[in-house]
């Protein structure tokens, strides 16, 4: 900076002597120091990218770190493995319970002889012979028959799939489906649903009723493609405790043609298509197999008339459900006659679902050779292929109709069923080996080929 000296004359005194000068003042003019632009740019660019570094090293710690905070605080209880116990068949009488031994009746009728007075013998046969059923004797009989429906009722809800569209005038609506599923399982923190995969098919939401009319928001577990049945859970977090206390899984029976041809069974759920109905008959088939892929599910025939959109189950007189109604494989001839599969060979199933496991799939349809058409004809021992699915790791492998499959990675298949056992036993994604019998001009002969299985379920997209 220069110093600036006033030279003007004006403000002289008499003296000829400024009074500025005498008293030395000297003005100074500050000049603003110049910016330097590169240097600012520069300071700026380091200060914002050290922000966005911390930014977003703030965000990722807090993305890992918050789940394992979080765990640590609030631990979470890990879902337990479902186990779906074997069916019993002993609250049943069994045909073979029918029959006594001829010692043992004419033991027991020499004993009663004994113990009965002539005179009481005449008055028990006198009043068998007198007593006539009224109404009130079938009054009570339906009464014990509704009751046990309504217990068993608690392991059944109605699912609703929500759906939202609009229409040509772009009016916003929403379209429900809904089916009964049956509680097939609590884990310990989800209560586990069976329901056919129609009811929420491409369902935006899925809302649970359960028996006391709460519901609760669920969500997909697993579904099956093969079966067209999905697994849904329902928070039990989402539960009132009260309603905790009035559901509960069902309980599951056993659908063995020995067992349950003839009995009487109750249709709970929505056999009529209507939420909450009931039905009373009789179970009059239970030997078909579905046309299903690795699977051996058998369709259990009532003569109950329903409705072609019934859904729920069929329990036996100890309340136990023997199968789940499905109308979509009832036969065209009589298409309202409710019918449903077999819990029997639907049980394994299920217990994948429940606990998300990969279900293997190969696609193959099939049936067991009665001994005597092999004796006969002689064909091998093994399962008979009767078609593969299209595009199916099976059609892959070169496997075809007419084949016999006789061994499974080594081990011996005697008929249809031990192959869907072993099938079920393979682990999605891994080579098996396949020994095959297949017919040629000179009689069979023998073929190995290896499939690699694909998984037929799917969890929550």
């Amino acid at each position: 900076m220069e110093p600036e000296i006033n030279t003007n004359h004006e403000n002289l005194d008499e003296e000829g002597t400024s009074p500025i000068a005498n008293t030395n003042f000297m003005r100074e003019k500050i000049k603003q120091r110049p910016i330097n632009k590169k240097k600012l740019i520069r300071s700026t660019l380091i200060t914002v990218s050290l922000a966005v570094i911390f930014g977003a090293v703030a965000c990722l710690t807090f993305v890992f770190l918050s789940p394992l905070i979080n765990n640590t605080l609030y631990p979470e209880e890990t879902p337990a493995p479902i186990a779906l116990t074997e069916e019993t068949v002993t609250d049943e009488m069994q045909p073979e319970d029918m029959y006594a031994d001829d010692s043992a009746i004419a033991a027991e009728a020499y004993s009663a002889a004994i113990d009965m007075a002539s005179s009481e013998i005449s008055r028990i046969q006198q009043q068998m012979t007198t007593y006539h059923f009224d109404s009130s004797d079938y009054i009570e009989m339906y009464s014990s028959l509704k009751t046990i429906a309504q217990k068993a009722s608690k392991g059944l809800v109605t699912v609703t799939g929500v759906t939202s569209d609009t229409t040509w005038f772009n009016d916003p609506y929403e379209s429900k489906g809904n089916a009964s599923g049956v509680i097939v399982a609590d884990n310990g923190t989800e209560y586990l649903i069976l329901v056919a995969s129609s009811a929420i098919a491409d369902a935006q939401s899925i809302q649970v009723t359960f028996s006391d009319s709460s519901n609760c928001s669920a969500y997909l577990k697993t579904k099956d493609s093969i079966s067209s049945l999905s697994v849904i859970a329902v928070n039990k977090k989402d539960v009132s405790k009260d309603t905790q206390e009035k559901i509960a899984p069902a309980s599951l029976g056993s659908s063995n043609s020995g067992v349950v041809i003839g009995t009487p069974v109750i249709a709970i759920g929505s056999p009529t298509g209507t939420q909450d109905s009931i039905c009373y008959g009789f179970v009059t088939s239970s030997n078909s197999s579905l046309d299903l892929a690795d699977s051996n599910y058998k369709i259990l025939t009532t003569d109950i008339y329903g409705s072609t959109d019934a859904s729920g189950a069929l329990i036996n007189l100890s309340g136990s459900i023997v199968g789940f109604i499905d109308m979509s494989y009832n036969s065209s001839n009589v298409p309202n006659v409710l019918c449903a599969i077999g819990i029997t060979e639907l049980r394994p199933l299920v217990e994948d679902l429940s606990n998300e496991t990969k279900k293997p799939y190969l696609g193959i349809h099939g049936q067991t050779i009665p001994d005597y058409i092999m004796e006969n004809q002689e064909i091998p021992s093994g399962a008979y292929v009767t078609r593969t699915d299209m595009d199916s790791p099976a059609m892959a492998a070169g496997i075809q109709s007419g084949d016999i499959i006789t061994e499974l990675n080594g081990e011996s298949i005697t008929g249809y069923d031990a192959l869907v056992s072993k099938i079920s036993d393979l682990t999605v994604g891994e080579d098996a080996s396949m020994t095959l019998m297949r017919q040629a001009t000179e009689g069979y002969i023998e073929i190995a080929v290896e499939a690699t299985p694909t998984s037929s379920t799917q969890g929550a997209e």
